[in-house]
């Protein structure tokens, strides 16, 4: 099946903005100043298209390839914009990536074994540069058994719980999979993960993670420390694991889906490990093996159509499949729907030039692009699953990536113009990127989907916020589970 289809059927090759962004993106550009038109420069809207850069979380790409190419109808402004960005996120990144290595060292010395998940190791594993990628967070994954240990030491390293929600008999350790943690201090936000994902869907075990994991170079001096009984070996405390190659198509795929790929971002980072040493081979059985042939079809159809990314030959079959193109289709319209609009004031039409009124240097824009309540050309069964049903996307989603650029959105002065716009998103926030629950259905494999509604049947630990109940009372929560979620329903609303 022709991966054109998934863009003509969406209609993006009509939004200039988004066309030249994903140019940028892919990792040839040598023919961008050929295809393109100094007509179209001179029209190009250079403020939707930083908020469209800076909304998919992708500067620091973005202001390289532009640096490079050096066009001048390139605005000026807008450049040191993004220069000054792409600072910012490398000293973030180099402080998160510094905190990482410490809370690593911490935990491996008392014998919890620990894999970063994306952040400044997916950064330096992929990109081979901590300033390429941009990160909110960082994210540990542990075992499950290793839980109440490692937040001890995530207390005594300064970090407070963020939810303070109650964990409910043994169900949190599939229903769940991570909790956030926050050093007031240092203002760095943690995420220690127990699973990949949540819902209980099928994923490799920890154990298997960590046989298969990878060794990233971080920052630091080396030194030896022994490991606890989890390890007898000693390893160098400079250094951070991270996933397999193919465990880390399996997860970023997987990531991405569950959130729409409301990121382009997400597609990047697919498009960046598609030329990484992958046993594709291997990794067939694995999706299949753990329902990951859904989200992963859906990840090569759009990194090819958006990112002219080469499918591996082993992957072809599955992003070739119906369901493979009906779901890139729903998650281009999700991405539609999280784009900013364009900017409501006219430009100066010829100058190549951004009109005296539009604030390009206030980081309101970065908030703008949070929320876009139009969807543009939605088709078929991606409409019907874009608005069927709609809930949020899951909370880390959400939260997800609010990269370092949108901290000094605070402080940024702000024209009137750009105040209506934030009233405007203040209003929308409630449809900030929506998804359905038809879709997210749709993710999964038929033996999934079941053990998915079933788990629906046992607490959470959502249950606790709404009725707390002492630890020994915990057993009322199964019984009560009904009227609880039909509580939370209504409060909703």
């Amino acid at each position: 099946m022709p991966t054109k289809s998934v863009l003509e059927l969406a209609n993006w090759n009509e939004d200039q903005e988004i066309t030249l962004l994903l140019s940028l993106l892919g990792k040839d550009v040598s023919h961008w100043q050929d295809k393109t038109a100094a007509t179209q420069l001179r029209e190009m809207d250079w403020v939707r298209f930083l908020r469209l850069t800076e909304h998919h979380r992708v500067v620091p790409t973005v202001y390289l390839q532009l640096k490079t190419l050096n066009h001048p109808f390139i605005p000026a402004e807008l450049l040191r914009n993004l220069q000054a960005q792409y600072h910012r996120n490398t000293l973030r990144m180099l402080h998160l990536q510094a905190e990482a290595e410490r809370l690593t060292r911490l935990l491996i010395a008392h014998g919890i074994r620990v894999l970063m998940l994306k952040g400044p190791a997916l950064a330096q594993q992929l990109y081979g540069d901590v300033s390429l990628r941009t990160s909110k967070d960082i994210d540990l994954l542990i075992a499950p058994d290793d839980m109440d240990e490692a937040e001890h030491w995530m207390k005594e390293a300064g970090y407070a719980s963020k939810s303070g929600e109650v964990r409910v008999l043994g169900s949190w350790k599939w229903k769940d999979h991570h909790a956030s943690y926050l050093h007031p201090q240092k203002r760095v936000e943690i995420e220690l993960h127990w699973r990949l994902h949540p819902d209980g869907g099928g994923e490799p075990s920890f154990d298997e993670l960590w046989n298969c994991r990878k060794m990233g170079k971080a920052a630091g001096t080396s030194r030896q420390v022994p490991l606890g009984p989890a390890d007898n070996r000693t390893v160098m405390t400079s250094c951070m694991y991270t996933l397999g190659s193919e465990h880390q198509f399996l997860y970023l795929s997987a990531h991405g889906a569950r959130h729409g790929w409301f990121r382009l971002r997400w597609l990047v980072d697919i498009d960046r490990l598609a030329v990484c040493a992958v046993d594709w081979e291997a990794l067939l059985p694995m999706m299949r093996r753990y329902g990951g042939l859904p989200a992963g079809g859906q990840a090569w159809a759009l990194a090819a159509a958006l990112l002219g990314t080469p499918i591996p030959e082993p992957m072809c079959p599955a992003s070739a499949t119906r369901q493979a193109h009906r779901l890139a289709l729903s998650a281009l319209a999700f991405m539609q729907a999280s784009v900013p609009a364009p900017y409501p004031i006219a430009h100066g039409s010829g100058t190549g030039r951004l009109a005296p009124s539009e604030p390009l240097h206030s980081r309101a824009l970065a908030e703008q692009a949070e929320a876009a309540p139009s969807v543009c050309g939605t088709c078929g069964e991606a409409a019907m699953l874009a608005t069927s049903g709609v809930t949020s996307i899951t909370e880390d989603a959400s939260n997800d990536d609010h990269s370092p650029m949108s901290t000094a959105t605070r402080c940024a002065p702000i024209t009137p113009a750009v105040a209506s716009s934030q009233v405007m998103t203040r209003n929308t926030a409630a449809a900030h990127q929506p998804v359905s629950r038809t879709y997210l259905l749709s993710l999964k494999e038929p033996r999934h989907r079941l053990w998915y509604l079933i788990s629906r049947l046992f607490p959470s630990t959502g249950d606790s916020a709404v009725f707390p109940l002492p630890r020994q009372l915990h057993f009322l929560y199964i019984p009560l589970r009904p009227f609880l979620w039909l509580k939370r329903r209504f409060s909703k609303h």
